[in-house]
């Protein structure tokens, strides 16, 4: 059987096939080199996965949605809808429609058999969806922007308006900010004034007219605006953590989805209360399709598909051979040496985190990392750059390290020399890497033996690590859009799987 799950519309389209024994995965966004794309119409993805996967229209035994109707003027009186509409009416194709925080539920139980219940919260689902609690395929809270705002939006906002925070997509600004707001110190008195709010007074605690009133002078809030967004930024956290603790005890396993499941500081507070959280690299709209081909699974009840080497499920080009270890020695001693390495490895990660296969990869005990890195990079000198660390080692670098394998949470730096990857507040995001990591399909192999070779050479286990882009555009997904940024001066090696693209020069 032949399962095809969609998200297409206004961003970040992808879609998910399932053949009954193994997942393809397909993101639009790294095809067409165009970040956060999104299909405008419901016909080309078929010229694209049809040929991409080798299918025929008529292969095809069932097709499942999230879609954004206002984007193509659809009825909507439908947006309340839930967890399905069978045989959605309006497009040219027989098709079932998934709720949107649904579908991102879906997607957490693809991975984790365990979960009791989710936590689902973005900019907005379908339509004026804020936040959904589920548990047992129930909804058993909502809440909606037109009445509570969304934290989501609230925090992109913020950056547009309060900050300025210029990006090629609204999507982004979170993001930055998030980097930015580290820059602020605690108002101990102001955070005092926030003590009478709860998570669901939001739009009030992002009200920056209460920290005006409280200086008592518009010029002075504005000198002090890193502190009011500093402040407001761990203050939502702890919300967040009582919010959760309505729903949830402290040992459950939770799902926990949407784009606001991106901050890893909030993340990192959340994990800290439960342990048993559960957040995947593709938390945001990339695991929609996911959540619709799982929807589909269930309904046809079939097994579950075989995630090969998961999160390198990209149907994106992939080198013909692996670094042998020859390949992988030189690339370690390189970095030793304080070379920028571009890093492509298999196929690309699901998800907007560089895990080692689609990486910029540089030696962060050199004291100009940042600014050599950001040659390339192109990116605001504010924001942080990640890191990934040998598991057994991360103990070495970081304060309590927790397993991480998809970069989704923080901690603080220990050693004062990693000055490439520790951000203004002493904090670095950062990736464990394991043999086979923490589930048994997620192989790490390569990147693991070149954090091996990067130790044997300097005793270290630690690399700083970005994604394969420039700002503004999407990570790589093929060896020609790795060729554009060969010849940037800057670069001093290129690796495509076995082959050296670029060698250091000596």
């Amino acid at each position: 059987m032949n399962l095809i799950g969609l998200r297409l519309c206004e961003h970040d389209s992808n879609i998910s096939y399932y053949d009954g024994t193994n997942f393809h995965y397909y993101k639009s966004e790294r095809d067409f080199q165009i970040k956060h794309h999104g299909f405008d119409n419901f016909w080309e993805w078929k010229n694209i996965v049809y040929k991409l996967w080798n299918l025929k229209e008529k292969d095809i035994d069932d097709i499942a949605i999230i879609i954004d109707p206002w984007r193509h003027k659809f009825p909507l009186n439908q947006e309340g809808f839930f967890p399905v509409i069978e045989n959605y009416p309006h497009l040219p194709f027989k098709v079932s429609r998934i709720n949107h925080h649904y579908a991102h539920a879906l997607s957490t139980e693809v991975i984790y058999d365990d979960i009791k219940g989710h936590m689902i919260m973005d900019g907005y689902g379908d339509l004026d969806q804020a936040l959904t609690v589920i548990k047992n395929n129930k909804i058993i809270k909502r809440l909606k922007v037109s009445e509570n705002e969304s934290l989501g939006r609230l925090y992109a906002m913020t950056g547009e308006n309060s900050f300025q925070i210029q990006a090629s997509s609204h999507h982004d600004i979170a993001g930055k900010l998030m980097g930015l707001q580290s820059y602020g110190r605690i108002d101990e008195e102001f955070y005092k004034t926030l003590n009478k709010y709860n998570f669901e007074d939001l739009k009030e605690v992002f009200n920056r007219d209460n920290f005006i009133r409280f200086k008592k002078n518009e010029m002075l809030a504005g000198l002090e605006k890193l502190s009011w967004m500093a402040t407001i930024h761990k203050k939502t956290g702890e919300l967040l953590v009582d919010y959760f603790k309505k729903f949830f005890k402290e040992n459950d396993s939770i799902g926990y989805s949407g784009g606001v499941a991106q901050n890893v500081i909030w993340n990192t507070l959340l994990k800290t209360n439960f342990p048993n959280l559960k957040i995947l690299p593709y938390c945001a709209d990339e695991g929609l399709s996911i959540g619709a081909l799982e929807y589909l699974r269930r309904k046809h009840k079939l097994k579950k598909p075989i995630l090969k080497n998961f999160p390198y499920s990209q149907s994106d080009e992939a080198p013909p051979t692996s670094p042998t270890l020859r390949t992988i020695k030189q690339t370690a001693k390189a970095l030793s040496e304080n070379k920028l390495v571009l890093w492509y490895q298999g196929h690309g990660e699901i998800g907007p985190r560089a895990l080692g296969n689609r990486s910029i990869l540089f030696n962060p005990f050199n004291k100009d990392a940042k600014e050599i890195v950001n040659q390339i990079k192109k990116r605001e000198a504010y924001r942080p750059f990640g890191a990934s660390v040998l598991k057994e080692d991360a103990h070495r670098y970081l304060k309590n390290p927790i397993d991480n394998p998809y970069m989704l949470y923080v901690s603080d730096v220990i050693n004062p020399n990693l000055y490439g990857i520790t951000h203004v507040d002493k904090s670095c995001r950062y990736q464990t890497v394991g043999y086979y990591g923490t589930l048994p399909h997620l192989d790490k192999k390569i990147f693991h033996s070149l954090l091996k070779e990067f130790k044997k050479i300097t005793g270290e286990s630690i690399l700083l690590n970005t994604s394969l882009n420039i700002a503004g555009r999407p990570i790589m997904g093929s060896k020609q859009n790795l060729l554009s940024l060969t010849n940037h001066p800057g670069i001093d090696m290129v690796v495509f799987g076995n082959e050296i693209i670029k060698k250091c020069k000596k």
